[in-house]
């Protein structure tokens, strides 16, 4: 056996453990119900100065477990699990469901849509991002890419956007 400290291994860990358990933080804020509709993983589309959040949005899951499978608050958003893109000056955003938030932030801004605006660090618009969307998964028959408006300002814009979001 390995002993360390006058303990055995085994020891040392589960108390390495135990530690680690107490000094877990509770999720980001934004990782939540938003309008009928989850939200998770937000994080600037580019850098600080695109002025666009992207994040995982997916239906809650339904009462039998059945993950994404609840009505969304508008039928376009029915059985939706994707990724939004929201501009946190209009509230518009693209949704584009059947794709991971990796996946899409990687396609997105490497498209000739998107990539020399980011590079040069300038806004991007929502008009961008939507035909960047289309030429991406636009001919897709299991993917939807909607172009849909928030009315209230968004827990991820707020949280990394203050005070841009017109009111």
């Amino acid at each position: 056996m390995i002993r360390t400290c006058g303990i055995t291994l085994g020891t040392a860990c589960a108390v390495l453990f135990a530690g680690a358990a107490v000094a877990l933080t509770p999720p980001p804020p934004c990782d939540r119900e938003e309008n009928g509709m989850m939200t998770h993983d937000v994080e600037y589309l580019g850098d600080e100065t695109s002025g666009h959040t992207i994040e995982t949005y997916l239906n809650k899951t339904t009462a039998n477990g059945i993950v994404a499978g609840a009505p969304g608050p508008i039928p376009q958003l029915d059985d939706f699990n994707g990724v939004r893109v929201t501009d946190c000056r209009s509230g518009h955003f693209v949704a584009i469901h059947g794709v991971g938030q990796r996946e899409v932030y990687a396609a997105l801004t490497a498209t000739e849509f998107l990539r020399p605006r980011l590079k040069a660090g300038k806004t991007v618009r929502i008009q961008d991002v939507r035909r960047a969307a289309d030429a991406l998964y636009g001919g897709e028959h299991y993917l939807r890419v909607l172009t849909l408006r928030e009315t209230e300002e968004t827990c991820g814009c707020s949280a990394l956007y203050p005070g841009l979001w017109q009111k």
